[in-house]
């Protein structure tokens, strides 16, 4: 089993305090990009799973689905192709 080494200097921890800099350079940089208008449809806080299914509807592997329903709520619901139960295979 490998263990993190960490160098201290002056009493401080140096792997930690790269660590919490990497993590928050990667916040501003995540942020940042949410900002974007072309990525409107991105959660704030997006999951493995919001990312996958954004992704597979970029390479169309996935379907989005919007519905409005007649007293005016609505709901989307967005499908991954390997969840999907009819498969059209063409040779």
């Amino acid at each position: 089993m490998m263990e993190k080494e960490s160098i201290s200097k002056g009493g401080e921890d140096i792997g930690y305090k790269c660590s919490n800099v990497k993590k928050a350079k990667l916040q501003s940089t995540l942020a940042a990009l949410l900002d974007d208008p072309i990525l409107a449809d991105v959660p704030r806080k997006p999951t493995l799973t919001d990312v996958d299914i954004l992704t597979s509807l970029e390479f169309g592997s996935a379907i989005r689905i919007s519905i409005l329903k007649l007293d005016g709520t609505s709901f989307v619901i967005e499908m991954e192709q390997s969840k999907m139960r009819h498969r059209h295979i063409s040779w």
